[in-house]
């Protein structure tokens, strides 16, 4: 039996969020850095095809009411992303630090 695969679809918050957090890595001086994190934010979203329900529906109301899923990658970083049909759409991409009430996804 073959594996249903899925389509990466990144919203255009989730790819502001990748920018800002790239820039942010720059502006402090490690371009190098910012470039591998980048790199390595991508290949964490596209792991997620996987196994796209191993990450359990977001325990915020906000997201869990959307049926939402909440991955977390590198102890500091959320990913909201929610199957539709064949995409695995990703909504946001939070840091750990900040209040999700915030984020509108």
């Amino acid at each position: 039996m073959e594996k249903e695969k899925f389509e990466v679809v990144f919203r255009p918050k989730a790819s502001d969020s990748i920018d800002k957090i790239v820039i942010y890595i720059e502006e402090n001086g490690y371009p190098e850095t910012a470039i591998k994190f980048s790199n390595k934010l991508y290949k964490f979203a596209y792991s997620l095809t996987l196994f796209p329900n191993k990450y359990a529906v977001c325990r915020h109301p906000q997201f869990a009411k959307r049926n939402y899923h909440c991955a977390v990658f590198h102890k500091n970083y959320i990913f909201v992303y929610k199957l539709v049909k064949n995409h695995l759409v990703i909504y946001n991409i939070i840091h750990c630090n900040t209040n999700p009430v915030f984020h509108s996804v």
